[in-house]
């Protein structure tokens, strides 16, 4: 994963605004309790080793239906925190997405093209390497709208491509934080 920069709304800044705005309005600056935390970090070793150890396909989109699952487990068990039931319905966003394309997130050609990959890197209807994605053309998507196909702008730092459910999810994250 890449590291992501140490300035501009990374944790310290946030848990600086944070605690700025709890003392600017006198509150005390508390951080939520959480029900089944673990889910959560479980979730993330399972996607981290999916990212890194190459499964054969049927166990690849198992285990990630597995790691969507988890985390909206704990999204739901801790649904009356601010940004967790957003965060919760990104995941299932994803999650619907990922179970009617195969146990893959869709990613379609242009997308790809648009990234800059070359076609001879990727094959229609086949996992994009090791990630997550599965290439399909848009007619041949379910629920297409749900795939990755939002692409990060050309000055951004990390360029790829993401879907509405990513976004909702970020937004439940930072809210949380």
């Amino acid at each position: 994963f890449p590291k992501p920069p140490a300035t501009k709304g990374g944790i310290l800044e946030i848990s600086i605004a944070g605690f700025l705005r709890a003392t600017i309005q006198g509150r005390r600056l508390k951080f939520p309790e959480f029900r089944l935390s673990w889910l959560v970090v479980l979730a993330l070793l399972l996607m981290l080793a999916f990212n890194r150890i190459r499964l054969a396909d049927p166990v690849a989109s198992a285990a990630l239906i597995f790691s969507q699952g988890l985390p909206m487990v704990f999204a739901w068990l801790n649904r009356r925190q601010p940004g967790l039931w957003l965060l919760g319905l990104g995941l299932a966003l994803n999650l619907a997405a990922i179970s009617l394309n195969g146990g893959f997130m869709p990613i379609r050609p242009e997308t790809l093209l648009a990234l800059g990959l070359p076609p001879e890197s990727w094959v229609i209807g086949q996992r994009l390497g090791m990630t997550k994605d599965l290439v399909l053309p848009g007619a041949e998507t379910n629920l297409w709208l749900l795939s990755d196909w939002l692409i990060s702008p050309a000055w951004f730092p990390i360029r790829g491509a993401f879907s509405i459910g990513d976004v909702l999810i970020a937004a439940g994250v930072f809210w949380v934080l």
